[in-house]
């Protein structure tokens, strides 16, 4: 018994975490109701940041009240951000995504001009938000762009995150 509390305790205190720190991004959950501090680009024709139900959706993912739905036709529009980082430190990228599979449909997502997701063809989460994390490695100044298409409707983007991983203080060692 006493050995399994041991690995357990090397494993809680040895293990890089994410911790909460800041969100390094500019309105990265749409909280402005719009998409400032963001930069728009390619077909951004139908797409938008709404609040309450909007499509299939029932609402907003993080409970701000806004999300974004990306709904170009016929040719991808993006969704960037560039921030300050700290040159080889680790940082959590996350969001939440949401898709019922139109076709065609298609949604990429990119660190600093290289896909971390995707490009993904008609994706469908049912629906449901789904939680996307990666680990990247900041370079000084990172962006982070999203590249997203949908004939005939809508997907829909929240809780867009960068944040610094932490390792958590280690225990004494007399302990």
């Amino acid at each position: 018994c006493t050995l399994s509390v041991s690995l357990v305790m090397v494993v809680l205190v040895g293990a890089p975490t994410a911790l909460a720190s800041p969100n390094l991004l500019t309105n990265g959950s749409f909280q402005n109701g719009d998409f400032s501090g963001w930069t728009t680009g390619g077909n951004f024709e139908d797409t938008e940041v709404v609040s309450g139900p909007f499509y299939v959706y029932p609402g907003d993912q993080d409970g701000d009240g806004f999300y974004a739905v990306l709904g170009p036709v016929g040719s991808d529009g993006t969704l960037s951000q560039t921030f300050a980082t700290t040159v080889g430190a680790q940082y959590t990228f996350s969001f939440w995504f949401a898709s019922v599979g139109d076709n065609p449909s298609d949604f990429t997502a990119s660190w600093d001009s290289t896909n971390v997701l995707g490009p993904l063809t008609n994706p469908n989460t049912g629906v449901a938000w789904t939680e996307f994390s990666f680990t990247e490695v900041g370079t000084g100044s990172d962006t982070i762009t999203f590249s997203f298409r949908d004939d005939p409707e809508y997907m829909a983007l929240d809780g867009i995150g960068v944040m610094l991983r932490q390792r958590p203080t280690p225990e004494p060692s007399s302990l």
